[in-house]
C-alpha cells in the first residue's frame, strides 16, 4: 500500500519535473525543418519494416478476442442449458400441480358424495329410532290398557261384590 504522504511527494516531483522540461524546451531554439528524401525513404522502410511486428500483435489481439468470445459462448451455451432444465423441472412442476389439483377436485367430489350418505344413514337411523319408539309406546299403552282394563275389571267386581254383600247383609236384616 502506497501511503498518502509518498503519493503526494512523489506527485510534487513529478509536477516540478514536467515545469522544468518545460522551462528548457521554451528556451532552446527549434530545430529548422529539413526536407530530405533519404531521410523520408528511411522512415517509411522502417515503418514498413514494423508493419509485421504490428500484424503479428493484431493477430494475437484477434485470437484472444477470439478465445473470450468462444468462452463467452460455451458459458452462454451452459447457461441456455440450465435455463432448459430449469424449464422443463418447471413444466413437471406445472404438471404435478394439475395433477394434484385434478385428484383434489376428485377427492372433494368423493368426499361430498360421502357427506351425502352420511347424511342419509343418519336420516335412516333416526327414522329408526323413531319407528322403534312409536312401536315401543304403542306396545307399552297397549300393555298398559289392558292392564288398566284388568284392574278396572278387578276393582268393578270388587265393589260390586262388596255392594252385594252389603245388599245381602241388608236384606238379611230386613227379613
Amino acid at each position: 500500500m502506497i501511503s498518502k504522504k509518498s503519493l503526494t511527494r512523489n506527485w510534487k516531483k513529478l509536477s516540478l519535473s514536467a515545469l522544468l522540461l518545460l522551462g528548457i524546451s521554451v528556451c532552446l531554439p527549434a530545430p529548422a525543418a529539413k526536407a530530405n528524401y533519404f531521410s523520408d525513404l528511411y522512415n517509411g522502410l522502417q515503418n514498413f519494416s514494423e508493419l509485421p511486428g504490428e500484424v503479428n500483435r493484431l493477430q494475437q489481439n484477434y485470437q484472444q478476442t477470439v478465445e473470450e468470445l468462444q468462452q463467452t459462448k460455451d458459458q452462454l451455451g451452459q447457461t441456455v442449458d440450465a435455463l432448459g432444465e430449469t424449464q422443463n423441472q418447471l413444466g413437471q412442476t406445472l404438471e404435478q400441480m394439475e395433477t394434484y389439483r385434478t385428484q383434489n377436485e376428485a377427492l372433494q367430489e368423493q368426499n361430498r358424495q360421502l357427506s351425502l350418505v352420511v347424511d342419509e344413514l343418519k336420516n335412516d337411523r333416526t327414522q329408526r329410532e323413531h319407528y322403534f319408539n312409536r312401536i315401543k309406546v304403542t306396545v307399552i299403552t297397549g300393555i298398559a290398557l289392558i292392564l288398566g282394563y284388568f284392574v278396572i275389571i278387578r276393582l268393578l267386581r270388587f265393589t260390586m261384590r262388596h255392594r252385594s254383600r252389603k245388599g245381602d247383609n241388608l236384606r238379611d236384616r230386613l227379613r
